[in-house]
Parts: structure tokens; C-alpha cells; sequence
């Protein structure tokens, strides 16, 4: 009898150990300490500027709290959706891969980290994109939109309908992009629009929280939990692991700083000879990275564009060629227009520090000119970029366009 029930102890141990030895969950607290076990909590809630939402503990992979922005979570999930806003669960029940049971209090948590491991797999879904940014797939409920354009109503069905845009400034005013190509604009009639994330439970949103919804999007998606073992993937070992790194792809050697990206440095010196200056810098600046169907400048680009205006506000003689690019997912003609799109969001960020306009030549490559394969999701994300380069000959990018 004393055997069984050793025995009974012993297997209770282990199903209650190794969840947390296969899920691999990673909790970094504000004064330095990492835990490694299993979260326990069943869901997180967060107010986010559109409504409550409740993201289950399965679709966890990466939970933030911003320091300097009071309030302020980002989550991401396994279907690579992201959420953000202030997360409302008090505590989280974590077991420690020792067995040992705690209750961590949302001020003590910094990051949590689920490692993710097998292959990434592609499929075809409707992704919303709020107006904080907020980016998410699903599916929309609706059955059908009414639109008032050229002072006549018309029905467009969801199949119908290969991408909407929301207006920014005059929020009833809207474009849908049909699948035929038609584009169709006017005031939408309908206030509020029924979505079902896959993350999140069924929700309704107003439109005017809304940037835009598109229908048939290719999306990669990861599932699989693995086991960290307390080893930190870094991929581009520059030192600073994967789950902390925002520049994914410095290359060996660069000096870093603690997100991961190329600690600054100022680029914009005083020379006097131009084509000295040229030879210096050549091939110095770096990539601009971005998002899969965006062209929106990410935050962490900021300070490097900002370096580049100091850069040719020093030498008045420098005019740049600014290079979009994509990767090949989409038409040869619909990521033209998004590579033209991202060059000039980049010359529209330095001229509002300052550049003149007429020193910067956007070009637009569509996804003609690769970095990387395009057969992987790193390689993929590494040809949705911007590069910039000294231009010695501008006759000769004028004769080019």
C-alpha cells in the first residue's frame, strides 16, 4: 500500500512539473529576477482604447509593460496578433518549474515570454488594423456593408470587398477596394462592425476606432510551445537575446545597445570635401525595416532618421536616394505602390526634420530587388525595407525614373 501510494505521489509530481518544464514560460520581474515555470491564469484582460477584450492563456506568446507610459501593455499572441492598453488582471497564478505555487502582482511583472518553436505556416484570414495600431485576424460578422457614394446606396458583400480604408480626419467617410478593382468611396453607413479575432471572444467596434480591414490576407502563424532549457535564442548573436532584441539582424561585430539595435553614433560630420564625405559613408546607413503590408514608420527608426537629417543638414551638398522594397506576397503592381509608399513616408519623416524636399529621391522597386530569400518569414521580413543611399549623379537617377 505505502508503495502505491509513493507511486501516486510521485506521478502527481510529475503532471504538475512538467507543464511547466513543456510550455517554457519566461516571467521577467521589475527588479531583475526571471522565473522560469508555467503560467496558470486561464485568460489577461485589457482595456484597450476600443473596448475590453479577453485574450485567452493558450494564444499567449509575449506580454509587455512599457516603462514611462503608466498603464500602458502590449500583448502578442501565437497567431502573431498584437493588443494593447492596460491590462486589468490584478495577479498571475504561476507555478515554478520546482512545483512551487506564486501569485505575482501586476506591478511586479515586467515581461512575460513564451518560447515558440517548430515551423511557421501561412494562411489566408481578414486582418484588422486599429487606429492605435492595434493589429489582429479573424473574421467579420457583418453580412453586408451599405455605402452612400455619388448620392446613391449601394450593397457590397464581404466577398465582394478586397480591402477598406477608414478616413483619419472625417471619420464617416470610407474606401473599399473591391476584388474587380473598382474603388468605391463615400460616407459608410453602418456606425459599429462585428468581429470575431481569433484570439478574443466576439466584439463589436465602432468604425471610427477602425484604420482599416483587409479581406484575403496571407498571414504566417506559429503554434507549438517548446523548452527554453534557460537558453535564450540569439539569432544575430549580437549579445542581446531574441526575446529582448528589436534589431534582429545587426550584423556580427556591431556594437549594440540593451534593445538589441547599433548604439547611436553620429553620422553627420563637417567636411568640406563632398566626395571625401561620400566615401566615408557609403553603405553606412541602415535598413529601415517594416511590417508586413505597412508602410508606417516603426518607433525604433526614429533616432536613426534623425541622425541622417543631422547628417544633411551639416552637408548642405548630400542629396540621398531613398530605395523602397518589398517582399512577394501581394501582385507585382500592388507592392509597387507599397515600396513607392514606404520611400516616401521616409522622405516625409526627414523633411519634417528639416531636409529640403528636393535633396531626397523616393524610388519604388515593388519586389524586384531582394535582400533576402523570400522563401522564409525571416527572409521575408528582411525585403519589407527602405534603404538609402549618397547619390553622386543625380542625372543619373533622374534618367532611371
Amino acid at each position: 500500500m505505502n508503495k502505491i501510494v509513493k507511486i501516486f505521489s510521485i506521478l502527481a509530481l510529475v503532471i504538475l512539473i512538467c507543464p511547466a518544464l513543456g510550455q517554457a514560460d519566461i516571467v521577467y520581474i521589475k527588479n531583475g529576477d526571471k522565473l522560469f515555470g508555467t503560467i496558470q491564469s486561464p485568460s489577461f484582460t485589457f482595456k484597450a482604447p476600443y473596448g475590453k477584450i479577453s485574450i485567452k492563456n493558450e494564444s499567449l506568446r509575449s506580454l509587455d509593460y512599457k516603462d514611462g507610459s503608466v498603464g500602458r501593455w502590449t500583448i502578442a499572441t501565437v497567431n502573431n496578433d498584437r493588443f494593447s492598453g492596460t491590462l486589468m488582471n490584478d495577479s498571475i497564478e504561476f507555478i515554478e518549474e520546482n512545483g512551487k505555487k506564486r501569485t505575482l502582482n501586476r506591478e511586479q511583472i515586467q515581461r512575460i515570454k513564451r518560447e515558440i518553436s517548430g515551423p511557421s505556416y501561412s494562411i489566408t484570414t481578414t486582418i484588422f488594423t486599429m487606429k492605435n495600431n492595434d493589429r489582429f485576424s479573424g473574421k467579420f460578422l457583418d453580412t453586408a456593408l451599405e455605402i452612400r457614394a455619388n448620392h446613391t446606396n449601394r450593397s457590397i458583400q464581404p466577398g465582394e470587398i478586397n480591402r477598406i480604408e477608414f478616413a483619419q480626419g472625417n471619420q464617416g467617410y470610407t474606401s473599399i477596394l473591391l476584388e474587380n478593382g473598382d474603388l468605391i468611396s463615400g460616407t459608410l453607413k453602418l456606425n459599429e462592425i462585428r468581429l470575431d479575432p481569433d484570439a478574443v471572444d466576439e466584439f463589436t467596434v465602432a468604425k471610427s476606432n477602425l484604420k482599416s480591414i483587409q479581406f484575403n490576407a496571407p498571414k504566417m502563424v506559429l503554434n507549438r510551445f517548446g523548452n527554453t532549457r534557460r537558453v535564450e535564442k540569439d539569432s544575430d548573436g549580437d549579445g542581446i537575446p531574441d526575446f529582448a532584441d528589436i534589431c534582429m539582424d545587426t550584423p556580427r561585430g556591431v556594437a549594440v545597445g540593451q534593445d538589441g539595435c547599433r548604439e547611436k553614433t553620429m553620422i553627420a560630420k563637417s567636411v568640406n570635401n563632398h566626395h571625401a564625405f561620400q566615401k566615408d559613408l557609403a553603405g553606412d546607413f541602415e535598413m529601415i525595416l517594416f511590417d508586413f503590408d505597412r508602410f508606417e514608420l516603426r518607433h525604433q527608426y526614429h533616432a536613426v532618421l534623425d541622425e541622417i537629417a543631422l547628417m544633411l543638414s551639416t552637408n548642405r551638398e548630400t542629396n540621398i536616394e531613398i530605395k523602397g522594397h518589398t517582399d512577394n506576397v501581394g501582385t507585382a503592381e500592388y507592392n509597387q505602390r507599397l515600396s513607392e509608399k514606404r520611400a516616401e513616408i521616409v522622405k516625409q519623416y526627414l523633411v519634417q526634420k528639416g531636409v529640403e524636399k528636393d535633396r531626397l529621391f523616393p524610388m519604388g522597386f515593388g519586389y524586384t530587388i531582394n535582400q533576402a530569400s523570400n522563401r522564409t518569414e525571416a527572409g521575408r521580413a528582411l525585403n519589407r525595407r527602405v534603404e538609402m543611399s549618397i547619390l553622386s549623379d543625380q542625372k543619373t537617377l533622374a534618367y532611371k525614373k
